[in-house]
């Protein structure tokens, strides 16, 4: 998805500024957006009809993929519904037209679009389903002898009930 993203930007920047002789399109849009409370739709068109030119190069495959990474997608996806790749496409152009409207403003990050990135993968030399650690049972097998526990590190068996301890 940001690699679609640059690419609309770029390709906005390249385009001239219907107002002002030497800006691109892209700096007019910039400028909507400080002074305007509402957009063009003929501006917006022009934006969608540059995302839908690479959401039309993708392949199925990597469309559904991206598709199910979009809060829209992983909801109807895991309502089982049946979409359509113009559906898709539809979700896609909506998620995709947000994230370059963020990069308009000046303050943007990545981590102000509404777009939220997907969570760390976490690794395991486990194999799924092989996790064999319960976490109610008692440990088994265990040498007292061979348990070496250091005073410091338990810290003081005694204390008084009335005292207050810290949490």
């Amino acid at each position: 998805m940001k690699k679609i993203v640059n690419d609309v930007v770029t390709v906005l920047k390249k385009y001239p500024s219907p107002e002002k002789k030497g800006q691109t399109f892209w700096d007019y849009l910039k400028s909507q957006l400080y002074s305007e409370s509402i957009w063009d739709q003929k501006d917006i068109k022009v934006i969608e009809k540059e995302i839908d030119n690479c959401l039309n190069k993708l392949d199925k495959k990597d469309l559904t993929e991206m598709w199910k990474n979009t809060d829209k997608g992983t909801e109807k996806f895991e309502a089982e519904k049946k979409v359509e790749a113009k559906e898709m496409k539809a979700d896609l152009s909506d998620e995709l037209l947000g994230q370059v409207m963020d990069r308009m403003d000046d303050n943007y990050s990545s981590k102000d679009t509404y777009y939220s990135q997907p969570d760390p993968v976490l690794y395991s030399n486990v194999p799924k389903g092989e996790n064999d650690l319960d976490d109610d049972s008692e440990p088994e097998n265990i040498n007292e002898e061979e348990v070496e526990l250091d005073d410091d590190l338990l810290g003081d068996d005694e204390f008084d009930e009335d005292e207050d301890v810290p949490l």
